[in-house]
């Protein structure tokens, strides 16, 4: 991570005069140098709050949770060229048995807010509808070329992941199974 400094730096220029007569007058002017340094580019996420127990039926059952917080953006670049925020998500497998892609979907952001003083665009959601994700990446939250410098904090409504489960597709080893799956968040220097 890069820490953003200034440095700052003096010049003095001295300018003697003399004139005839008793006046003689001393000038001095100062110059200032600003030295920036591209500062952080990074993404908090949140923990996930657990399902809980599911139990099969003879119907598919679609099973909600929550994320625990909000998620944070700094882009302290100042190349001012854009980003955006993907997901994507393994399919749940319990090390032998998968369920099948598309079962697990997550809904759109509810709010980006800035967070702090500050200029320029707000990103915006890129989703208006549930979107699966664990059949490739989807991109949640973009900032054009020119916006998204700042700090910004995104936020899920409650209930955001669902995953499906299905009787017919979900297995069991004896008479339970742990299904485990992986969300990978990518912000990507890019627009």
């Amino acid at each position: 991570m890069k820490k953003g400094f200034l440095t700052f730096c003096l010049v003095g220029v001295l300018s003697l005069s003399f004139g005839t007569g008793a006046f003689a007058a001393t000038e001095t002017k100062k110059g200032v140098t600003v030295q920036i340094q591209g500062g952080e580019f990074s993404l908090a996420t949140s923990e996930i709050a657990t399902f809980g127990n599911v139990t099969l039926t003879d119907q598919p059952v679609t099973y909600n949770t929550s994320f625990n917080n909000k998620f944070t953006v700094k882009d302290l670049r100042g190349t001012q060229a854009g980003w955006r925020l993907d997901v994507s998500a393994t399919p749940f497998t319990d090390g032998k048995n998968t369920l099948p892609k598309g079962s697990l979907s997550l809904t759109p952001l509810s709010s980006i807010s800035r967070v702090g003083v500050g200029q320029g665009a707000i990103p915006v959601k890129t989703t208006t509808s549930n979107k699966v994700i664990d059949d490739g990446a989807v991109t949640y939250a973009k900032a054009n070329a020119g916006g998204g410098m700042g700090v910004f904090d995104m936020t899920f409504p409650q209930n955001a992941l669902s995953v499906v489960v299905d009787p017919t597709t979900a297995k069991l080893i004896d008479t339970r199974a742990n299904y485990k799956s992986t969300l990978t968040w990518n912000l990507v220097q890019a627009p």
